[in-house]
């Protein structure tokens, strides 16, 4: 499934699982994207200080900063604020988080269960960076 579009879309991964970081951006080079990663939030923040972004694929659950509040920290910036956000997470989200984190998810553009599936993954990335 490679991109139609002439621009190559950037998006940054922020996960701490290392295979994830290391499939994921595999994946998503072959299909035309640019890819930029960060092992926790922290990284991200950072990743997020130096350059746009199309899609930003985050972990719920990570080390220093969660993807929960960077999730928040994203929607409250002036520069970020309507990049898509797709949250990942090795766990069953609803199941694990209690109501109000769950709340804040469910604001997210999506959320794919660990271990991701790469036709869907792909296609839902494609229609998040198209939107």
């Amino acid at each position: 499934m490679m991109l139609s579009r002439k621009r190559k879309r950037r998006i940054l991964v922020a996960d701490d699982d290392d295979d994830f970081l290391r499939v994921t951006r595999a994946i998503l080079e072959y299909a035309g994207f640019l890819i930029d990663t960060a092992e926790n939030g922290e990284e991200a923040l950072r990743a997020l200080k130096r350059q746009k972004y199309d899609l930003l694929i985050l972990d719920i659950i990570m080390p220093k900063v969660d993807g929960i509040k960077l999730f928040q920290m994203v929607q409250k910036s002036k520069s970020h604020s309507r990049v898509p956000v797709l949250f990942v997470s090795g766990h069953t989200a609803r199941a694990v988080l209690p109501e109000q984190q769950w709340e804040i998810v469910k604001k997210a553009d999506g959320l794919i269960q660990k271990p991701i599936r790469t036709k869907n993954f792909l296609e839902e990335v494609k229609t998040l960076v198209e939107k």
